[in-house]
């Protein structure tokens, strides 16, 4: 007899010179305990974002405005608090500017170019504003501030670490993304992991309106060994 193949037939044999209407059903063998196995991309990952709470919107429902949010659910800081975050690489593209009130999703381009061919302006021209805007998405790591617990799946020497998405656009990727942007392309050009960042938040009046704007300060270099932490995840 030859060997028991890696997966069990639910229906009884029939032999392969007599075909019947209906096909033997052959379910595929059992992960490993522990894994996952199957047909897996990014639309199969839920990774948490991290909001700042303005006045309006749904968090500001929920949240005290100024408030730092992870997953619409754990606050993280009051705004003065700070927060310690990792940058572990980011993105930059462009996004349609549509109002507060307009339901539409919007378009993405990943270039200028695209942006332009589209038709689409970056720039004021005169009173009317730009059609599209930039927007960073920042993949990031961040520790558990003290007393705040649930939300921290990594740890690393004692300490609880979460992933998050952060998406800056608007006067967040002016007051944080450039920060992020310039760490890049100069002091963390061998990574934006290595870098430590702290968090925070402050009121500021932007034309007519008073909204609650990121404050990010790079406050120096990992060490190696958490380096090795963060590349090893994923």
């Amino acid at each position: 007899m030859g060997k028991i193949k890696a997966y069990e037939i639910s229906a009884e044999a029939t032999p392969a010179t007599a075909p019947t209407a209906t096909t033997t059903a052959i379910s595929p063998a059992a992960p490993l305990m522990g894994s996952v196995v199957g047909d897996i991309d990014a639309s199969d990952i839920t990774i948490p974002r991290l909001n700042l709470v303005q006045g309006v919107g749904n968090l500001a429902e929920l949240f005290t405005p100024g408030q730092i949010v992870l997953n619409q659910e754990t606050v993280l800081s009051n705004g003065s608090t700070p927060v310690e975050i990792t940058v572990l690489s980011a993105r930059k593209q462009f996004i349609e500017n549509l109002g507060f009130d307009e339901d539409a999703r919007p378009k993405v381009f990943d270039t200028l170019d695209e942006v332009h061919a589209a038709g689409g302006t970056i720039n004021w021209i005169g009173d009317t504003r730009p059609t599209y805007v930039p927007v960073l998405h920042a993949n990031i790591i961040v520790k558990a501030p003290a007393g705040v617990e649930g939300a921290f799946p990594l740890s690393y020497n004692g300490e609880d670490y979460a992933l998050a998405v952060w998406s800056l656009r608007g006067v967040a990727y002016g007051k944080a993304g450039k920060n992020i942007l310039t760490a890049a392309k100069f002091g963390l050009r061998d990574g934006l992991f290595n870098g430590k960042w702290m968090l925070t938040t402050k009121r500021e009046k932007i034309n007519r309106n008073s909204v609650f704007v990121p404050v990010l300060r790079n406050i120096g270099r990992h060490d190696a060994d958490f380096v090795k932490f963060v590349t090893s995840i994923g």
